[in-house]
């Protein structure tokens, strides 16, 4: 497993400290403002996922709090596992319902302030399936456990999987950085080229697609090229976006773009399906961290490449080939 060294074990357990107690984070320009001279180091932690960022405020991740000694950190950890059993067991008796997060406090022996914040850090991880938009906003806020929850024996497993997650990410990054590397060679007074090895092939209608698409794709299968994969993944889910937003406009959510792709006919129940599994895996590697192996990888490029021939491709071949199709009396449409 990565681990994080003195000089940024240092820095993130300043942040956490200066953290507030509630579901808001540290200002990130101000936090930058003030320890100027360790930018680089801030850059690096945000760039390998052990400072979260989001709307401009810093969070410490919980790959980052494992590796802290300070009170705080190991708080946070001691009171993430009494919560997390108590979910896995509210799952395993009513698995459709959410759980009020005042009763998982009364439940779990963890004050209702800690069992908040502590919250606010386990979302991180992958094993639940709806939440209130805050923990502290409302009193009646609640966390809905996913039915991935049962894979997991503790939290602390939670917490090693994405932990492992970014070790591949990590690694990842850095044999893409060494492949780049290679393409700078004194021998060549041209300006260097970055060398990539094909892995995946364009298909041979991809220049038929529109603007927004094909670029999103121009950049996945370059991504592709170097054998990086949480990449590829969330460009994928933007591609589906993409192609969401230009049949439905802004609908929403996800699940409100594809309900609406449903009824308008676009899509069937099953590829609604198989289009939300592929909007969860990019969304995983988004939020998450989560790095697919190869073999999801084609596949969610597949799903995708199957929904942009379905709607850009597909119609206008369908109007050629109506065209040339002889009619009753031996016209084509294009004749008559």
């Amino acid at each position: 497993m990565h681990a994080i060294n003195a000089e940024e074990k240092e820095l993130i357990e300043l942040l956490l400290e200066m953290t507030p107690k509630t579901d808001a984070g540290v200002d990130s320009l101000v936090f930058r403002a003030q320890h100027y001279e360790k930018i680089e180091v801030l850059d690096r932690l945000e760039q390998e996922g052990y400072i979260r960022k989001e709307l401009d405020n810093y969070f410490v991740s919980l790959t980052a709090l494992v590796q802290l000694d300070s009170k705080r950190a190991m708080d946070l950890l001691s009171h993430s596992e009494p919560i997390f059993r108590e979910l896995k067991a509210h799952y395993r008796k009513t698995p459709r319902d959410p759980m009020q997060v005042d009763a998982l406090s009364d439940c779990s022996g963890v004050d209702p302030v800690d069992t908040r914040i502590a919250l606010s850090y386990m979302v991180e991880g992958p094993w639940w399936g709806g939440r209130s938009n805050s923990f502290f906003a409302t009193p009646d806020s609640y966390i809905a456990p996913a039915e991935s929850i049962l894979k997991f024996e503790s939290f602390a497993n939670v917490i090693q999987q994405l932990r492992g997650w970014q070790t591949a990410r990590i690694r990842d990054r850095q044999k893409a950085m060494a492949t780049a590397l290679r393409a700078f060679s004194p021998s060549f007074k041209e300006p260097p080229q970055l060398i990539v090895e094909p892995h995946r092939q364009k298909p041979d209608w991809f220049d038929q697609l529109p603007e927004s698409p094909r670029d999103l794709l121009v950049e996945i299968y370059a991504a592709l090229s170097l054998d990086l994969r949480a990449l590829p993944a969330m460009g994928l889910r933007a591609v589906i976006d993409v192609v969401c937003m230009k049949q439905t406009g802004d609908a929403g959510s996800f699940e409100k773009k594809l309900s609406t792709l449903k009824q308008k006919g676009l899509i069937s129940e099953v590829e609604s399906s198989i289009l939300s599994d592929a909007i969860d895996a990019g969304s995983a590697s988004a939020h998450r961290g989560y790095v697919p192996g190869r073999d999801d990888l084609e596949s969610l490029l597949d799903i995708v490449e199957h929904l942009l021939r379905a709607q850009y491709i597909l119609p206008e071949a369908a109007k050629k080939l109506k065209l040339n199709t002889p009619q009753r009396g031996g016209k084509t449409a294009k004749e008559t």
